[in-house]
């Protein structure tokens, strides 16, 4: 049963996510869980078969954040699967872009700071001291 395709916002387009058995399958790539697909969806890439499928989805995703965090821990992912979010023409995995997002706002708030004292030393402030 298809589920979302992927749009025109990623390099996957019109890469589609089905129902197969009681998991989710991304074309070309293997199997993929609700909560990924929730991530591909905040990031505007996804086209949803209806409203209500997208709903479905979003239940499948708050209710298996637990039960994933265990699988994942027990049961070793296949390259396949990890070849998802890491093969030539793939989108970064939602983690990675989590994590650079937050390098890129360390470092713009220390190079404010900077600025920030550099021009004070420029006013002078700090002769006195």
């Amino acid at each position: 049963m298809l589920i979302a395709t992927f749009g025109p916002t990623t390099a996957w387009v019109g890469k589609q996510i089905t129902r197969e058995g009681n998991g989710f399958v991304l074309e070309g790539h293997g199997p993929i869980s609700a909560s990924d697909i929730m991530e591909y969806d905040r990031q505007g890439h996804l086209v949803w078969v209806n409203a209500g499928t997208r709903a479905w989805v979003g239940s499948k995703a708050s209710g298996s954040r637990v039960s994933n965090a265990a699988a994942a821990t027990a049961t070793p992912r296949t390259s396949e699967a990890r070849g998802a979010t890491t093969g030539e023409g793939s989108q970064p995995s939602p983690r990675k872009t989590t994590y650079v997002k937050r390098i890129l706002l360390l470092a713009i708030a220390l190079l404010v700071v900077a600025d920030v004292v550099i021009l004070l030393a420029i006013m002078g402030v700090f002769r006195g001291l």
